[in-house]
């Protein structure tokens, strides 16, 4: 089956990668989605489900230190997946703690009056900065 563009007609193919390890594997690829997520904050920690190949986390306007706990769905996760994190600083560069569970898995530093955008990316078990 082809996916059709009601629109103007257009047809769209999956070409699958040609990887000798896959040979006679039946693999099966989460279709890429995306999602802004604004998580409320309170006592200056956040907490967000990432469930999509790019999660958009919008922090908004920080004016303390802020932790951010990511809730990963691993079953809807391909290794690759990317959390961008966002989020602008007042007159301080404030500093984004992120975990997983009880486990830090990056510290992203902010700028002065400035919005940032940071990105993580799901390794198979747990989010690298990068």
């Amino acid at each position: 089956m082809n996916p059709i563009n009601l629109e103007n007609n257009a047809s769209y193919n999956f070409k699958a990668p040609s990887i000798s390890d896959d040979a006679d594997k039946k693999i099966e690829p989460v279709f890429p989605t995306s999602e802004k997520v604004t998580p409320e904050i309170s006592s200056n920690k956040a907490k967000a489900a990432v469930r999509r190949a790019v999660t958009v986390i919008d922090l908004g306007s920080v004016t303390a230190a802020q932790e951010l706990t990511l809730e990963p769905e691993a079953a809807n996760l391909n290794i690759g997946a990317l959390v961008v994190v966002s989020w602008t600083s007042d007159t301080t560069a404030r500093a984004v703690t992120v975990k997983v569970g009880a486990d830090t898995v990056a510290t992203l530093t902010g700028t002065i009056s400035t919005k940032v955008n940071k990105q993580l990316m799901w390794d198979g078990a747990g989010f690298l900065a990068i």
